[in-house]
């Protein structure tokens, strides 16, 4: 028979890309024991090519590896990545022991209860009582082209999070990406014929409107699939 402590309890980490032009990120307010919300600004990060930028979005893997092999916007990502690993390791850790003092305070008899009753270690108890919630923004000038692709390789980066040293092995990670300024999938991309930009006046409209739509593009990063998203780039 399986031991209970296999059972590992999900982490949900959801990134946010916008542009800082359009305002900020609104969440709603959610329960946890454990809430984290970390906010980077990357409009200090060079942008990719225009001409790359009137065609594509950060969606774009072209855009991507352009953006991505500046040595400015590795560095930074690794700072990135490391500060959310340790939020993580932070919020697991501190769940596990908080859970661990409920326990010692229940006293003897609670913990003869326990033990005729063969229930859950300690740390089984902690996987399936805990709550962590955090949230990641990351914002450029639009929300289309730096943080969308940013937050696109930190995910892919994020889903390796398992293999690291120190990583809490009874958790799992559940990544949700969301890109609130880009739109549709076939908003994103101008057809080749198409390579004038909006005016001034048409690019605030189309904002004001996506803005109003909310989160038009969302999709959760299961593990397996993140492995394998991983391993076949």
């Amino acid at each position: 028979m399986a031991s209970p402590s296999v059972c590992a309890r999900s982490v949900p980490i959801s990134l946010f890309s916008y542009g800082h032009a359009n305002g900020p990120v609104v969440q709603q307010h959610r329960e946890a024991q454990y809430y984290r919300t970390i906010s980077y600004n990357i409009r200090h990060l060079p942008n990719p090519p225009r001409h790359l930028r009137v065609k594509a979005t950060g969606l774009s893997r072209r855009l991507q590896k352009e953006f991505l092999q500046n040595d400015n916007v590795e560095a930074f990502l690794v700072k990135v990545e490391g500060e959310i690993f340790n939020v993580v390791k932070e919020g697991c850790d501190q769940l596990l022991y908080s859970t661990e003092q409920d326990e010692n305070k229940q006293g003897a008899e609670e913990a003869d209860k326990h033990s005729d009753s063969n229930a859950p270690l300690s740390e089984d108890v902690a996987l399936e009582g805990a709550g962590i919630d955090i949230a990641v923004t990351i914002c450029c000038e639009e929300g289309r082209h730096r943080s969308v692709a940013f937050v696109e390789e930190l995910a892919r980066r994020m889903a390796m999070f398992k293999y690291k040293d120190g990583f809490p092995q009874h958790w799992q990670l559940i990544i949700n990406v969301t890109h609130r300024d880009i739109g549709d999938r076939e908003d994103c991309e101008q057809s080749s014929g198409q390579n004038k930009r909006p005016n001034k006046t048409q690019a605030i409209t189309r904002q004001r409107e996506r803005r109003e739509k909310g989160n038009r593009y969302k999709r959760r990063l299961g593990d397996d699939d993140d492995e394998n998203q991983v391993n076949a780039n």
